[in-house]
C-alpha cells in the first residue's frame, strides 16, 4: 500500500502531467503520443506517470473534467490510508513500591510499546483529576519516541498531595490531535518511604522475599524525586549513568540508608570511580547525613523483618518514632496556607469601606430612587436619564477606585526553603505567587539542575504547561488582573554561601553555648535565626560578627496551649485557622514573611501531619541551624517579563556534634 508521503507525490505528478504541454502534445499525437514505460526502479526519468494509470485517465475533456478527476484520486487514495496507532501502556509503576509520599515529587514510570509498524511519535500529557473527572492544576507533558514494535520506558515526576489523587494520561500525536488513552492503576496509593532491593533488568525476581524490588534502570536521575525513597540495597555494582550515579550520591548524601549485602559468591561488593565512596573497612560508613551498612548475608539470607523497624521521617535522614497509618495534615503548614500568605503580598490596595459605601449609594439611587423619582407625572425619558446616568457614573467610579494602584504590572513573591548539603550543593523548594496586570503566556524557570514544578493544589484548574528534564519550566496563560502559584523544586550546584561551628557546649539534651559563622557568600540582613537541639528550638542572635545562642530554648511543641515553650501558635498542632480575618486584603511585606517562619521551619523538617510533628526530634548527635533572610540572586525566579521580585529564605545546615557528658 503506497505510504502517504508516496501519494502526494503521485498527486503531484499527476497534476504536472495534466496541465504541461507535453500533455498536450500527447492529446494531440492520439494513440501515437508518448508511450509511458515503468523501470524496475519506479518511474523513469521523463516519465510522468505510471502506464497502470493510463488507461483510467482522460484523454479528452476540458479543465474542469481533468480538475474533478484529480479529486476523485486524492479521495481514492486517502481512502486506502491508515491511521497511526495509539501507544499501548503496558504497566504503570508509582514511586518506588507501587506507592507515594505526600506532599512530595514522585516518579511515576510508564512501559510505553508501540505495536505498529510504523514510528510512533508525538507526547503525553498527565493530568490531575479531582474527582476522577474535574481535572486541577497543571499537565505535565513528555516527548515519546518508539520504534515499530519496541517497548521503552517513560518517566513523569508529578506532586502527590493526598488520598484523593487521581490522574488521567493523554495521547497527543505529531499532528496534535488527542486522544485519552484507558489506563489502570493511574489513581496512587499513599504510603511512607520504602526501602528497595536494586535489580539488574534481567534478574528482576522476588529474591528479597517481602523485600519490594526496583529495576536499577528507573532509579531517577533527578534526586529532587527520591523524597519517597529511605533505604536501598545492593549486591552488585549497577550499571548507570552519570546522572543516576550523581543522583544517587545526592540522595545517599542527604540522609539516605545503603544496605550492602554479600555477592552470590559471598565476597564484599567493591565500586569503582565516583561511587567508590561507598567502599569501607567498617561495617558502617557515613556520607554526609547518609549511612553505608555492609550486611553479613546475601540477597537469599535477608532475614525476615529486614524492612520492618522505625520508620524514617518524612525527610531523609530525619529520625521519629512510628507514625501510625493517619495522615493529617495541619492546616498552618500546608501548601495551601503558605500559598495564601503569598498571594496576601500581591492583592491590590483597596479602599474597601469607600467602596461598600459606594455601592450602598448606588443600590439606593437605581431603587428606590428611581421609582420615586418617576412620580408625579414626570416624563418617562427624565427616569431613563437619570437611571443611565447613574449607571455611567458609578461605572466610571468604581473602575477609578476599583483600578490597581501598583506601579509594576508583574509581581512575584516567593518563600523558599534551601538545605546546604555537605558536598556545597543547595537543595531547595520554593513556594511563588505571581499576579499580572495583564494577561498573557508567562514562562517561568529556575537555576540549578533536576528542577520539577506543580501547582501544588487539588481545586482549581490552570492553562498552560509543565515541562520536565534539561529545560524543565512552567507555563501558565494567566488572565488579567489574575495570579497563579506553583512550587518548584531543584538543586543548586556549589553555593557560594558557607556555615562554619566555632564553638559547641551541651549538657544532656540541653545546649549551653554555641557559636557559627557565616561565610563571606551570605550577603543580606538576618530576619532571624535558630537551632534545633532533639525537639527544642534556641534562638540565635548577631553578636561580634557571629551568630550565638540564646539559651532561653523553647520545644518544638508545648504541652497544651498555655505551655511556656512553644514558639508561637503555629507549633501548636491543634492550631487550625480556618477563618483567616486578612482574606483578600493587602498585607506588608515584611510582616507577612516574619509570619511565615515557623511554617517554612516545620515544612524544611518534612512535618506535615500531626503525627509527624508530635513525634519528632532530631537524632542525639545532630544539630540543625536555620537563618532566615532575603533571597539572592540564584534563587530567584527567572521570566520573560520586567517584574517586581520579593523572597526570603529559610537556610538551613546540619551539624554533626557529640554533646559533652
Amino acid at each position: 500500500m503506497p505510504t502517504h508521503r508516496d501519494r502526494l507525490e503521485l498527486v503531484r505528478v499527476v497534476s504536472h502531467a495534466t496541465n504541461s504541454p507535453e500533455w498536450e502534445r500527447g492529446r494531440a499525437k492520439g494513440d501515437q503520443g508518448e508511450r509511458m514505460v515503468r523501470s524496475s526502479d519506479g518511474i523513469e526519468d521523463g516519465a510522468p506517470v505510471t502506464s497502470r494509470f493510463k488507461s483510467s485517465l482522460p484523454d479528452k475533456g476540458n479543465g474542469v473534467v481533468t480538475v474533478l478527476w484529480q479529486l476523485v484520486l486524492c479521495v481514492f487514495l486517502a481512502a486506502g490510508s491508515v491511521p497511526a496507532a495509539d501507544p499501548e501502556i503496558e504497566s504503570v509503576h508509582w514511586g518506588y513500591d507501587g506507592r507515594v509520599v505526600v506532599p512530595a515529587f514522585n516518579p511515576l514510570t510508564l512501559v510505553v510499546h508501540n505495536p505498529a509498524g510504523s514510528d510512533l511519535s508525538g507526547s503525553l500529557e498527565l493530568q490531575r483529576l479531582r474527582g476522577g473527572y474535574w481535572t486541577v492544576g497543571l499537565p505535565i507533558r513528555q516527548p515519546v519516541f518508539v520504534s515499530p514494535g519496541q517497548r521503552r520506558p517513560v518517566r513523569f515526576y508529578p506532586y502527590a498531595i493526598g488520598q484523593l489523587d487521581d490522574w488521567r494520561l493523554t495521547w497527543i500525536d505529531s499532528e496534535g490531535n488527542r486522544r485519552v488513552l484507558e489506563t489502570a492503576e493511574l489513581k496512587p496509593r499513599v504510603g511512607a518511604p520504602t526501602t528497595v532491593l536494586l535489580e539488574t533488568p534481567g534478574r528482576l525476581t522476588n529474591r528479597g522475599g517481602r523485600l519490594p524490588t526496583l529495576d536499577e534502570t528507573w532509579f531517577p536521575p533527578v534526586s529532587t524525586a527520591t523524597d519517597g525513597l529511605a533505604g536501598v540495597v545492593l549486591d552488585h555494582v549497577p550499571r548507570w549513568d552519570l546522572p543516576r550515579r550523581r543522583s544517587f550520591l545526592q540522595w545517599l548524601e542527604r540522609g539516605g540508608t545503603v544496605h550492602l549485602l554479600e555477592t552470590r559468591s559471598g565476597e564484599d561488593v567493591v565500586f569503582g570511580g565516583d561511587l567508590k565512596i561507598l567502599n569501607g573497612n567498617n561495617a558502617v560508613v557515613r556520607h554526609g547525613t547518609g549511612r553505608v551498612i555492609r550486611q553479613p548475608f546475601g540477597v537469599a539470607d535477608i532475614p525476615d523483618g529486614f524492612s520492618i523497624g522505625k520508620k524514617p521521617g518524612k525527610q531523609a535522614g530525619i529520625d521519629t518514632l512510628s507514625m501510625g497509618n493517619e495522615f493529617e495534615p495541619v492546616a498552618a503548614i500546608d501548601d495551601a496556607a503558605l500559598f495564601s500568605a503569598l498571594r496576601s503580598m500581591t492583592r491590590p490596595h483597596r479602599n474597601w469601606p469607600l467602596i461598600y459605601v459606594m455601592c450602598l449609594v448606588y443600590m439606593g439611587l437605581l431603587f428606590p430612587g428611581g421609582f420615586l423619582f418617576g412620580q408625579g407625572g414626570r416624563d418617562f425619558r427624565a427616569v431613563l436619564a437619570l437611571l443611565g446616568g447613574t449607571v455611567v457614573f458609578f461605572s466610571v467610579v468604581f473602575f477609578l477606585v476599583g483600578r490597581r494602584d501598583d506601579i509594576s504590572t508583574f509581581v512575584i513573591r516567593t518563600a523558599t526553603v534551601a538545605h546546604h548539603r555537605t558536598d556545597g550543593d543547595l537543595d531547595y523548594r520554593q513556594w511563588v505567587e505571581a499576579a499580572a496586570n495583564r494577561g498573557g503566556n508567562y514562562r517561568f524557570t529556575h537555576h540549578g539542575r533536576g528542577r520539577l514544578y506543580s501547582t501544588a493544589q487539588n481545586f482549581e484548574k490552570v492553562a498552560g504547561t509543565i515541562e520536565h528534564g534539561p529545560t524543565a519550566a512552567l507555563t501558565v496563560d494567566l488572565p488579567p488582573y489574575s495570579s497563579s502559584t506553583f512550587l518548584v523544586r531543584g538543586r543548586l550546584p556549589r553555593s557560594s554561601v558557607e556555615m562554619r561551628l566555632v564553638d559547641f557546649q551541651a549538657t544532656g539534651n540541653q545546649l549551653q553555648a554555641m557559636s557559627v559563622s557565616l561565610g563571606n557568600g551570605f550577603s543580606g540582613r538576618i530576619r532571624r535565626a535558630a537551632v534545633l537541639a532533639g525537639d527544642r528550638f534556641y534562638s540565635l542572635v548577631q553578636r561580634d560578627g557571629l551568630l550565638q545562642l540564646n539559651r532561653q530554648g523553647g520545644r518544638l511543641i508545648a504541652n497544651g496551649h498555655g505551655g511556656t515553650g512553644r514558639l508561637s501558635p503555629v507549633f501548636d498542632p491543634e492550631f487550625d485557622p480556618e477563618f483567616d480575618p486578612e482574606f483578600d486584603q493587602f498585607r506588608d511585606v515584611e510582616e507577612v514573611y516574619d509570619s511565615m517562619f515557623e511554617t517554612l521551619t516545620l515544612r524544611s523538617l518534612g512535618l506535615t501531619t500531626r503525627q509527624d510533628v508530635s513525634h519528632f526530634r532530631l537524632p542525639p548527635d545532630r544539630l540543625r541551624v536555620f537563618v532566615y533572610a532575603p533571597a539572592f540572586d540564584s534563587l530567584l525566579v527567572q521570566a520573560d517579563e520586567s517584574h517586581d521580585q520579593v523572597g526570603f529564605v529559610l537556610h538551613t545546615w546540619d551539624i554533626q556534634a557529640e554533646p559533652v557528658p
